[in-house]
C-alpha cells in the first residue's frame, strides 16, 4: 500500500511542479505583452492542470480504498476484454477495488460498478466494470471459516447492494 500511494503522491508533486513551471511564465508573458508566448505557455499550463487534477483524484481514491479495505490479497487473475492478466496486489474495499496501482471506485459517475460476487470455500469471483467493458477477478481469499466469509459478503452487500452467491462446499 505505502509504495503505491507514495509513488502516486510523488507523481502528484511532479504534476504540480510542471503546472507551476508553465503558469508562472504565462503570467510573466502576459505582463510583458508577449501574447504568442503566453498562449503557448498557457496551453502547457492547462494540460498540466488537467494531469494534476486527474492525479489528485487518483490519489484520493487510492487513499480511500486502502483506508476502507475489507480484504487484501497479494495476487489475482483478472480477465477482461483485453485478455487475462495477473495483478500484483488486489484490495477490495467498501468504496472500490484496487488492482495493482489502478483504483476502480464503485459507482461514482465513472460507470464502474460491482456487478456480481461469488464466494466459495477457497476463491472469490468478482465481476465489475462498465456495461461495455466488464472484468472478472478471481483470487484465493484465505478466509478460514464460513463466518468470516459471511461477514465479508455482508459488508460488501451493505455498501454496494450486491448480494454474494456463497457456496461453502464447492472448490
Amino acid at each position: 500500500m505505502n509504495q503505491t500511494l507514495a509513488y502516486m503522491h510523488k507523481r502528484l508533486i511532479v504534476y504540480a511542479a510542471i503546472f507551476t513551471s508553465g503558469f508562472v511564465p504565462t503570467a510573466l508573458f502576459i505582463v510583458t505583452r508577449d501574447y504568442a508566448a503566453a498562449a503557448v505557455c498557457g496551453v502547457f499550463s492547462v494540460a498540466a492542470a488537467v494531469a494534476l487534477y486527474q492525479q489528485a483524484r487518483r490519489v484520493y481514491w487510492i487513499k480511500l480504498i486502502y483506508e476502507s479495505s475489507l480484504l487484501t490479497v497479494p495476487t489475482a487473475i483478472i480477465s477482461g476484454p483485453e485478455g487475462a492478466q495477473i495483478s500484483s496486489e488486489i484490495v477490495i474495499a467498501a468504496f472500490g477495488l484496487m488492482l495493482g496501482d489502478k483504483p476502480y471506485p464503485w459507482g461514482c459517475g465513472n460507470g464502474v460498478r460491482l456487478c456480481a460476487l461469488r464466494i466459495d470455500a477457497r476463491t472469490i469471483h468478482l465481476d465489475f466494470g462498465e456495461d461495455g467493458a466488464k472484468r472478472q477477478v478471481v483470487f484465493l481469499h484465505g478466509m478460514a471459516d464460513a463466518a468470516q466469509i459471511a461477514q465479508f459478503a455482508e459488508k460488501l452487500r451493505f455498501e454496494t447492494g450486491v448480494t454474494a452467491e456463497i457456496s461453502y462446499g464447492k472448490e
